[in-house]
């Protein structure tokens, strides 16, 4: 790396540090948990962004950038749900909030296959169990009108981030470089490259995420995570606005 780079690199994960302490704040000073069942799923979802934000920048600065995309697919997936939520959000929060899903092995069940023993007889659970009958993407257009753009980002960006969980064919460039003379270079030690992409994305859905809980009825100042944001941004080079999708 040239010295502009690591500089640019450094930068970069100050300022992620800094958008995490910014939503562990949050969480010190102590949200209303109990006030609706709004606000509580709100929290929920805002403590999980916080953690899987964290995630992502402690996988980025250790140079797993393409590791940390299958864990912006599940914040992608959150901010989606939320989003949806908060479109009707007494009955679907109670809704998310009530659901139960029966295809969850229980302890026992754990134990047993563990050690190898047979599920008792009557124990079978269903192949199918949703909170909702919408699929993601369902979710993601009726959750337009709330998040304007929503649908449009996850129809550009789930698809590379689904390649990264998945391990598809298409994600090999992440792994392994060809070259011209026939050889094959893998990449397998860490690295900085697509932190930058990884953390623009992941600060816009953490944002998104306290934005929608916000509405929700929990009670924080986003003015500076929004500062953290564009300071994110300036550290990638980029303009403050929908980031690029992770990977390209």
């Amino acid at each position: 790396m040239t010295k502009e780079a690591v500089n640019r690199f450094a930068r970069l994960i100050a300022a992620s540090k800094s958008a995490v302490q910014i939503a562990f704040a949050w969480l010190d000073e102590g949200l209303e948990f109990e006030r609706t069942t709004q606000a509580f799923v709100g929290t929920l979802f805002l403590i999980r962004g916080a953690r899987n934000f964290n995630a992502v920048q402690i996988l980025c600065e250790a140079g797993y950038a393409v590791e940390a995309q299958t864990m912006l697919r599940t914040m992608v997936e959150d901010v989606v749900t939320l989003s949806y939520i908060s479109t009707k959000p007494e009955k679907l929060a109670e809704a998310w909030l009530t659901f139960e899903n029966p295809r969850l092995a229980q302890s026992l069940e754990l134990l047993a296959k563990a050690h190898g023993q047979n599920i008792p007889e009557g124990n079978e659970r269903p192949r199918f169990a949703r909170w909702t009958r919408l699929s993601l993407f369902q979710m993601a257009e009726k959750a337009d009108r709330v998040t304007p753009g929503i649908a449009e980002y996850l129809d550009f960006v789930y698809p590379v981030l689904s390649d990264r969980a998945h391990g598809n064919t298409s994600s090999s460039t992440s792994y392994a470089r060809t070259y011209a003379d026939g050889t094959i270079e893998a990449l397998y030690k860490p690295s900085p490259a697509q932190a930058d992409i990884t953390l623009s994305n992941a600060i816009t859905i953490v944002l998104t995420t306290a934005e929608r809980a916000q509405a929700l009825g929990v009670t924080i100042d986003l003015t500076p995570l929004e500062a953290a944001e564009r300071e994110i941004y300036a550290a990638c080079g980029l303009a403050a606005g929908l980031p690029p999708v992770a990977g390209e």
